[in-house]
């Protein structure tokens, strides 16, 4: 088995497996962590054969994220899986690694120690439903000085992507608050960055009020985001799926 980095020329082809597992592409966050991080996207071969992809991100010293764990089907059941995932945990050393889980594949994981923790839900919200006025907060759109102040290098090469649409909250001359979309699925994924469940509703319906009615707007949750699970039930989201959180190590 022959293992080389993914590079941005290889995006496409990976687009074109994972579109056939019908997964759901988040191109600007895939390419904003491939330009972060590099050395953590990679891709497989047996004997020049393309036989599949794993991203295994080191995010600190501490803790590691695997994702994207894909075997071309005429390769399953051969054994493959057990070897890439194996690589991607040795590549992350000692970190400890959170993944998400489909339902039905968590007993592969917990072969390598993993456990379930809780559900990643993704919500689906309805444009034209309702909405709130906004009018209240200070909400700007994207200011390359002040937004990408004191953010990760992860979320500086996101949220400079043309294709992100970007609203903050200002509060005395800072950034309190800030939510980003970008497409996805049938419609938009809207993440939100907040500590006020108004703010979250503020800059959900700013984001809402550029898409035509009956545009499917979805949000992921988990229960560490108790504020956003707030909003979803609030908005009366519908839950449409879900993946495990999983750990290699105890929390």
């Amino acid at each position: 088995m022959q293992i080389q980095n993914l590079h941005l020329d290889d995006l496409e082809l990976f687009y074109k497996y994972a579109k056939e597992e019908h997964w759901d592409i988040e191109d600007p966050h895939i390419r904003a962590l491939l330009k972060t991080h590099p050395e953590d996207f990679f891709i497989f071969y047996e004997d020049s054969e393309l036989l599949g992809f794993v991203v295994a991100v080191k995010e600190s010293d501490e803790l590691g994220f695997i994702s994207s764990l894909l075997v071309l089907k005429e390769f399953r059941c051969l054994g493959y899986g057990k070897k890439i995932f194996t690589f991607a945990c040795e590549h992350l050393g000692e970190r400890q690694i959170a993944l998400d889980s489909v339902l039905g594949q968590e007993m592969f994981y917990e072969k390598f120690g993993f456990k379930s923790y809780f559900d990643v839900n993704t919500y689906q919200f309805q444009t034209g439903k309702f909405s709130i006025n906004s009018d209240t907060y200070d909400i700007i759109d994207f200011d390359k000085e002040l937004c990408l102040s004191n953010q990760t290098r992860f979320f500086k090469a996101l949220l400079i992507d043309t294709n992100v649409q970007y609203k903050a909250i200002v509060e005395e001359g800072i950034i309190s608050s800030f939510a980003f979309a970008f497409a996805y699925k049938d419609g938009y994924k809207v993440t939100i960055h907040t500590q006020d469940v108004n703010h979250g509703a503020a800059l959900f319906f700013a984001l809402c009020k550029e898409c035509i009615h009956h545009t499917a707007i979805y949000i992921q949750t988990t229960k560490t985001d108790s504020l956003l699970e707030a909003l979803a039930q609030a908005l009366e989201m519908k839950r449409v799926s879900y993946t495990t959180r999983m750990y290699n190590k105890i929390l």
